[in-house]
């Protein structure tokens, strides 16, 4: 997830990263990155690689 959310936070895209980590596609990546970080990545992006309090 840190790696993801470097991408992230940098403007870079997750499907790289998705199937780096062997994730089946960027949607999976997307939903363990919600539950992990408590956003979507596009929510993380804009409050600047910083998850909620």
């Amino acid at each position: 997830m840190h790696e993801a959310a470097e991408r992230v936070y940098r403007g870079l895209d997750l499907a790289t990263p998705a199937a780096e980590l062997g994730y089946a596609d960027q949607a999976h990546l997307t939903r363990d990155f919600t539950a992990a970080v408590g956003m979507f990545p596009a929510a993380y992006a804009r409050r600047g690689g910083r998850a909620r309090p």
